[in-house]
């Protein structure tokens, strides 16, 4: 057992991060049956219950007529219920942005050109918003930090970037390292300068960096609020 959770922590936040995701799909799926499986038997005994206390009147018999036959799902045809829960399951991944963070959309390399503050850079003179990162705006003194701190650390320097294809305003959207291959939003979160942005961060790839570093001190916005 101890050698099984040695291989689980020595895997990857971003790996662990996946697994746990589709062990909460599965379990969403078992839930959803067993949930429809209740319903259908609490509807069966109902049934049977009120037609057991159905007292038999005595009518003119009329003509019998042939029973109307039942009409019965097509075999392999899904039930609806089904279709809503894979509806959901899809929503939750897509939404998660896990897919973009599995397969960048465009890897380049440039020098940084411009830093408009703690996580905004400026590749070549196209604006990166640095993904799964926050820092407080300029103007307030964390926020100012930040700004200074990443000029130091990027400007003139040659960095890689992996955009997954989102933009925000006239930025795209990705993540980028230095050419020693230090992640520079890592870089800022463990300095405790900005925060890790958990909704953009599904893999969880900052979740480690931001453990080591504390809490942010900074303002948290909403947006970046999520279960992983």
């Amino acid at each position: 057992m101890n050698e099984v959770l040695a291989l689980w922590h020595q895997l990857p936040d971003s790996t662990r991060a996946l697994i746990w995701f589709v062990a909460g799909l599965a379990l969403f799926v078992i839930t959803v049956r067993w949930v429809v499986s209740k319903v259908r038997v609490g509807r069966q005994r109902r049934r049977a219950t009120n037609e057991s206390n159905v007292v038999p009147m005595r009518r003119p018999q009329a003509p019998r007529q042939s029973p109307r036959p039942r009409r019965h799902r097509a075999r392999g045809t899904p039930n609806p219920l089904w279709l809503v829960a894979l509806a959901i399951m899809l929503a939750v991944l897509f939404r998660s942005g896990i897919w973009t963070e599995l397969t960048p959309d465009e890897t380049f390399s440039g020098v940084v050109t411009h830093v408009r503050d703690g996580d905004t850079i400026e590749v070549n003179r196209r604006p990166i918003r640095l993904n799964g990162l926050t820092c407080d705006e300029r103007g307030t003194p964390l926020g100012n930090q930040a700004t200074v701190a990443m000029r130091e650390l990027v400007a003139g320097k040659t960095v890689t970037c992996d955009l997954n294809g989102d933009r925000t305003y006239d930025r795209e959207v990705g993540r980028c390292s230095l050419a020693d291959g230090g992640d520079i939003g890592a870089n800022m979160i463990s300095r405790g300068l900005c925060g890790r942005c958990a909704r953009y961060d599904p893999l969880r790839e900052y979740a480690a960096v931001q453990r080591e570093a504390g809490p942010f001190l900074g303002d948290y916005p909403g947006y970046c609020w999520a279960l992983w």
